[in-house]
């Protein structure tokens, strides 16, 4: 069996649990570029995303690791 792999982008989104516009709200992003993030293969947060992330991510109380914003090994 092959194991699907989430991508960072993917993993951060499953923690906040809500939808892509909601989301894309909650980080002041535009919406195309939270559907385009979480389509992409290899969904990679940049530096300045990831610090946006866990600021957002801390005021609402969502535990976010170093494993949520990195790639899994394969």
């Amino acid at each position: 069996m092959t194991k699907i792999h989430k991508t960072p982008w993917q993993k951060v989104h499953a923690k906040f649990g809500m939808p892509p516009s909601q989301f894309a709200r909650v980080l002041n992003r535009h919406r195309s570029k939270i559907s385009r993030a979480l389509r992409d293969d290899k969904g990679l947060i940049s530096g300045r995303d990831q610090e946006l992330l866990i600021e957002v991510a801390s005021n609402y109380n969502i535990p976010l690791t170093s494993d949520d914003l990195t790639p899994e090994v394969q």
